[in-house]
């Protein structure tokens, strides 16, 4: 929540519906800005600002008409909670694709904080970013330039995936989430690698990035046509069982060629789990029951049931919540895990999602433990209304807490209609991980 502005304001009609905003109060509400506009207006216009993956992630219709300051309001939090964690996640994307494109200009930032906002600045104003078809996160998608160009070489959202969910980027790596950055993809439209990528997904090499600019520009023909591979004469590695690269217009002319770390790698494909980054909770979906779990005998006991909508392909099951709240803890401990657990930045997560039939709200919840098992920090979120048809993640961050020893999440939820049964939020991926790079990683964890 922001802090809420000293600022008056002495406007008597909605600028949006343009009626009183005098006639009735309970109508009105004041954003933290101090601008006042009618509730139901502004959950329209929320409404019509979500995020979708058709067009490319742009949050200008979740701010205020007035100063263009991000709504904000307690009444607002379910519609802007979302939106909110986009923006997050994409500044995160900003900073790692400065660090790819100006190594030297990004270093120099670090210790300059106006020069680091400005980078920023200038990154969310040129970088566009997509929401994946696959697993609904955001990813790098190219240049605004050429995004808000017409991107004809696309037709669906479903066309468009991040490189963890590519089944392109699979073929070639392990991690494709880590290694993300530094996957070599070849070029749409001939054997060349790419250096761009654009409309979400479409990789280009410089030659034929140039002749796209001049189709654009219609100084050039109204379609770009794909150059042929010459087949055995090609000196890039063609896709299993083919003789030559189909290159043009259509999704499956791209193509993984390598992953610079993978090759770089005595394991070579196997490339091993980073430290850390391994999720610490048992039976984190449900797959194994209640294992792991401890229930709290004075609340409702968490079911097991079959996902009815996919988070990835390896999860199968979930767990779903009764008609009151229902409550389940796991604890870790750090002690055993990290040589110094006062050190440790941690990240409690899960995902979680209701049914459209029902509505239903879910909770997390954190706690740090002493060595005499005294609780010495808890967070929790906020009261989550559970979205219908997707899972949405949530987190809890904790930052270095001395005297930490043991780290429990806590996961709450219900349906609110009182139905008999299990027809309330549902939560996977349950996890508590440490956080931090991998050599600070390598240097706190116990490893063995």
């Amino acid at each position: 929540m922001a802090t809420k502005s000293t600022f008056i304001d002495t406007s008597t009609e909605c600028a949006i519906c343009l009626e009183s905003l005098d006639d009735d109060p309970e109508r009105t509400i004041t954003l933290a800005c101090g601008h006042r506009w009618h509730f139901a207006c502004l959950r329209e216009q929320l409404v019509s600002a979500g995020p979708g993956r058709s067009e490319r992630l742009i949050f200008s219709g979740c701010r205020c008409a007035k100063c263009a300051a991000f709504c904000d309001h307690p009444k607002l939090e379910n519609l802007t909670r979302r939106t909110d964690a986009l923006r997050g996640k994409v500044d995160r994307l900003v900073e790692e694709q400065l660090r790819a494109d100006i190594p030297e200009g990004w270093k120099r930032a670090v210790n300059d904080a106006d020069e680091m906002a400005r980078l920023i600045d200038e990154g969310r104003r040129s970088y566009a970013f997509y929401l994946c078809g696959g697993c609904d996160e955001p990813y790098f998608g190219g240049t605004i330039e050429c995004a808000d160009e017409d991107g004809v070489e696309l037709v669906t959202s479903e066309d468009r995936l991040c490189q963890s969910c590519s089944p392109k980027s699979r073929v070639v790596c392990q991690r494709t989430f880590e290694h993300r950055p530094y996957h070599v993809w070849k070029c749409r439209y001939c054997c060349s690698p790419s250096r761009f990528v654009c409309y979400g997904n479409v990789h280009f090499c410089d030659s034929c990035h140039d002749r796209n600019s001049q189709r654009r520009r219609g100084a050039g023909p109204a379609k770009l046509e794909g150059i042929p591979c010459r087949g055995g004469d090609c000196a890039f590695p063609m896709p299993a069982g083919s003789e030559r690269h189909s290159n043009g217009s259509s999704l499956d002319c791209e193509q993984v060629y390598h992953c610079a770390i993978c090759d770089s790698s005595p394991s070579g494909h196997s490339f091993n789990e980073l430290p850390g980054s391994r999720n610490l909770i048992i039976n984190p979906s449900g797959e194994e029951g209640t294992r792991g779990w401890q229930v709290d005998p004075r609340h409702r006991k968490w079911a097991i049931e079959r996902m009815e909508i996919s988070v990835d392909e390896n999860t199968s099951c979930n767990f779903v919540s009764s008609y009151y709240w229902s409550v389940m803890s796991q604890s870790i401990p750090l002690h055993r895990i990290v040589r110094q657990p006062s050190m440790a930045r941690l990240e409690i997560s899960a995902k979680f999602m209701g049914r459209t039939d029902c509505p239903s709200v879910f909770k997390l919840q954190a706690v740090v433990m002493n060595s005499q098992k005294s609780v010495i920090h808890q967070s929790n979120t906020s009261l989550l209304t559970a979205p219908v048809d997707f899972w949405e993640k949530v987190s809890l961050i904790i930052e270095p807490i001395e005297g930490a020893h043991e780290v429990a999440m806590i996961v709450c939820g219900k349906d609110e209609r009182f139905w008999q049964g299990n027809f309330g939020s549902k939560v996977c991926h349950c996890s508590i991980r440490v956080l931090g790079s991998q050599q600070e990683l390598e240097n706190i964890l116990i490893t063995g």
